[in-house]
């Protein structure tokens, strides 16, 4: 009887350990099936994007080259360089024309670009004999510059010390019928003849 007991225990004991073992591994089993749920919601982490390079910066500019295109008419810069003739071809007055690139001429910048064909044309009274009656050497001045039929008329004056003279112009040549024409403004002696006689003072230029 005592046989059958032990017997009985033993199986009992099999029945619990293998039933230990069964939950034990349901649990395990629960866990890793859990683990697989879980990464199965994971979302993969994307690669961070290559940095963009930013804008380039464009290398400087050089400094665009100065614009020395000169319009008809009178100019500031422009004068009888200092070897010229001062042989008086009007009235009291020295005056040179030509190309602009002519040695005759001095430019504060250089030569200026023109159109073909442009004249330039420029004046002194210093240095100029005048024997004009009640003159007074004073400074030159181109005040205006005009046409007139097929003349090309350079109006000039005497202006006060510390007023601008303007000693200079560019002009188109007058046609094969006209002339470089002098005229004097406000009672200034250039407008006549320099062998003398009454105005204006003609130069033709063929």
């Amino acid at each position: 009887m005592f046989e059958g007991s032990v017997t009985r225990l033993f199986a009992a004991a099999l029945v619990a350990l293998g039933a230990g073992c069964h939950a034990q591994a349901h649990a395990h089993a629960q866990m890793s099936t859990s683990g697989d749920d879980d990464r199965k919601y994971e979302v993969e982490e994307a690669p961070s994007p290559a940095p963009v390079p930013g804008p380039q910066r464009p290398p400087p500019m050089a400094a665009a080259p100065r614009d020395v295109t000169y319009s008809l008419g009178v100019v500031h810069d422009l004068s009888l360089s200092s070897g010229a003739t001062r042989a008086a071809a009007c009235r009291c007055l020295a005056v040179g024309y030509g190309p602009p690139s002519d040695s005759k001429f001095t430019w504060q910048a250089g030569p200026p670009s023109v159109a073909p064909g442009t004249m330039a044309v420029a004046i002194a009274a210093d240095g100029v004999a005048c024997a004009a009656r009640g003159y007074a050497p004073l400074r030159a001045s181109i005040s205006a510059v005009e046409l007139d039929g097929d003349d090309v008329v350079l109006v000039v004056e005497n202006v006060r010390d510390g007023a601008p003279a303007m000693r200079g112009a560019l002009v188109s040549p007058p046609s094969d019928k006209g002339a470089l024409v002098v005229r004097a403004r406000r009672g200034a002696p250039y407008g006549a003849p320099s062998a003398g006689g009454p105005g204006p003072c003609r130069l033709p230029l063929q």
